[in-house]
């Protein structure tokens, strides 16, 4: 019986994914021919043909014709394309795989629509139902092509829920208007690539081309403009270690027709106040004077219902309904669930702060990336602002203060925003963060007895985005393994190195600077030979590298770079030590290597025996936190030079 239902199971699957044979596109294979293994020796796969075409409506509708040819080259490439998948929102969108053809030779077969599943998309932290189209296609071999083509209409960057009839739930929030941002380079090599779009003649369009150049041609007929870009043999976007995002190096268009920064300013304003997004209760009320009574400043208070809501509303994102995605949860509605994503935690704290008397609104952003200066939807955060003075705001992110001093993180400085007000902003831009304020220090302080044995005392502090990153290594820690994370640290002095005890300041106290003091002992620290010590230094070990703090060091790769470098925060680390000798050195050891100085990057370090005492000073300073590529050797030096003194071998003589 079970070999029976499998057998049926194994037809079912088989007979879903029939191909049957389609009339062969003399111009599909001709294209595919065209392309051979001598001219794209390197590549995986390479798209023949990228087209895209948008009819927008009145109304801000658009109906999007899309279709993909692609060779496939090598075996990778073949795994690369065993699927397709196509996602949209039914609550805000349509979607439709149109055809997907298979070219072997001269034969072409067409997938049935049959195997072309529609599946829940995968999910994590955020639940508002999105779902895709999925197709497996047929074993592929080297060098057959596959043509794709699919329609759809509306919107997802925004997740609308609601029950409009017929074509009215398509309609962006922004009614009457339309936006896009174009990527015109890939993973692979593209021959040719096009973005059509077709509007409404009275609708006036920004458009402006980035990272490069793309053809833009310009039609008309009696009643629509034509718009049409187009690029040829684009090359397949080199990948390094810590690059910047795709739409920061990638040749692109950012196109709109809302007219500028103040209209999107006031439509979200609007959007959220007619919503009734900041209303608060009693409740609210109460709790936000619970919260303030103790603070005296305004300073004080806002970062105490900021400190709240940034611990109190867990990330969580349940849809509310109608217009998720661009409209901020009620503040009632969060405070009583406790949750939501990045917009409705910002929607918590401009209620509260409201309750608290301070007028303040929503403010919309990018997190790790540039938002360019034509008014498109380019944003993937929301965040808080608070009006001090007639265009005088002050800037609180509370996704990202759980256990953090910073009120804004310093990792998004510098970045654009905009303020959703009644009067309208303009794109503004957070200044940089001087590498002061980021700061590690490393003060070491060490007993070296006359068998070489060390003990030491480390006591490490920080500033702005490096203090958080400090804090968070213990509060997203269990606290039975905080010790194996700090004896982690300590053990890149020596393997034998071990962790004696260790104190903090309470990483939830946020009026409080954070630091770790660390009591250590190593035995056998230092060689002993013929009359005289030899050792390493232990604070130049770098012993709080990790993916965050020193994120620069992944970004070391070759000898020159193709894009800019995008780093977490400007960065100084200062390490001081010094460490007191069994015996008077008979000899004066000094270390002092050539210091490194350039736009991006720096370092100097100077380390030396005197006496009965031995003093390290080391400071390495990261000036930017985008660095461009021609600064990378700037970089790169300095990082060398680092890593050469963290390997000097001290000696004393007695």
């Amino acid at each position: 019986m079970f070999k029976k239902l499998c057998f049926s199971l194994i037809f079912v699957m088989f007979i879903s994914l029939i191909l049957f044979s389609a009339e062969p596109t003399n111009d599909t294979i001709s294209l595919l021919k065209s392309v051979d293994k001598a001219k794209y020796p390197d590549a995986d796969a390479v798209v023949v043909l990228d087209k895209t075409k948008v009819d927008v409506e009145e109304s801000g509708l658009s109906h999007v014709n899309k279709k993909f040819i692609i060779k496939v080259m090598t075996e990778d490439g073949c795994k690369n394309y065993s699927t397709y998948r196509l996602d949209y929102d039914p609550a805000s969108s349509y979607a439709e795989i149109k055809s997907i053809k298979i070219y072997r030779g001269d034969k072409v077969e067409e997938l049935s629509q049959d195997a072309i599943l529609d599946l829940p998309q995968p999910q994590s932290m955020i639940y508002w139902g999105p779902r895709m189209k999925l197709a497996s296609i047929p074993r592929l071999n080297p060098l057959d092509g596959i043509e794709i083509e699919t329609y759809s209409k509306g919107f997802v960057i925004a997740y609308l829920t609601n029950s409009e009839p017929d074509d009215e739930r398509y309609i962006p929030p922004m009614r009457g208007h339309y936006y896009d941002v174009i990527l015109f380079q890939g993973n692979y090599p593209i021959i040719s690539k096009t973005y059509t779009v077709t509007l409404p003649k009275e609708k006036v369009i920004n458009a402006k081309v980035f990272n490069g150049e793309i053809i833009c041609e310009t039609s008309f007929t009696k009643d629509k403009v034509i718009y049409k870009w187009s690029k040829e043999n684009i090359p397949a976007i080199k990948r390094e270690p810590g690059m910047v995002e795709d739409t920061d190096t990638m040749t692109k268009i950012v196109l709109a027709t809302v007219q500028d920064w103040p209209e999107k300013s006031r439509w979200f304003y609007e959007v959220n106040e007619k919503a009734k997004a900041f209303e608060y209760n009693d409740e609210i009320k109460k709790k936000v004077d619970e919260i303030t009574k103790d603070f005296k400043t305004d300073d004080d208070k806002r970062k105490a219902l900021l400190a709240w809501v940034a611990r109190q509303i867990r990330y969580s994102g349940i849809s509310m309904g109608k217009g998720e995605g661009y409209t901020l949860h009620p503040g009632i509605m969060t405070f009583n669930d406790r949750a939501g994503v990045c917009k409705d935690i910002a929607g918590m704290l401009v209620t509260m702060l409201r309750a608290a008397g301070y007028p303040t609104y929503p403010a919309m952003t990018m997190a790790g990336a540039r938002v360019e200066n034509i008014p498109a939807d380019q944003f993937n955060h929301c965040v808080v602002a608070v009006k001090l003075s007639e265009g005088n705001y002050k800037l609180y992110d509370p996704t990202w203060c759980p256990f953090s001093r910073e009120i804004w993180s310093s990792a998004e400085k510098p970045q654009n925003y905009v303020i959703g007000s009644e009067r309208g902003e303009i794109l503004m831009e957070t200044p940089p963060a001087p590498p002061e304020d980021n700061f590690v220090k490393i003060v070491s302080i060490g007993n070296l007895d006359n068998e070489g044995n060390l003990d030491g005392t480390m006591k490490i502090t920080a500033g702005a985005y490096s203090e958080t990153n400090l804090a968070w290594a213990i509060v997203f820690s269990e606290k039975p393994e905080v010790k194996s994370v700090i004896e982690s640290w300590i053990t890149k002095i020596s393997p034998q190195a071990t962790v004696v005890s260790f104190q903090t300041e309470d990483p939830a106290n946020v009026f409080k600077p954070f630091y770790i003091e660390i009591k250590y002992k190593v035995p056998n620290f230092a060689i002993k030979g013929k009359n005289g010590f030899y050792f390493e230094s232990p604070v130049s070990q770098n012993i709080l590298s990790s993916r965050r703090l020193t994120d620069f060091m992944n970004a070391i790769d070759g000898e020159k770079k193709e894009h800019d470098i995008f780093l977490r925060s400007t960065r100084k680390f200062i390490f001081e030590e010094t460490i007191n000798l069994p015996f008077s050195a008979k000899n004066k050891c000094e270390i002092k290597p050539e210091s490194v100085d350039g736009p991006s990057s720096s370092f100097e370090g100077r380390g030396v025996v005197n006496g009965k005492t031995f003093e390290l000073n080391e400071t390495f300073t990261i000036k930017k936190k985008i660095i461009p590529k021609e600064d990378y050797p700037n970089l790169k030096k300095s990082y060398e030079a680092m890593q050469d003194f963290q390997n000097v071998r001290y000696k004393f003589s007695y």
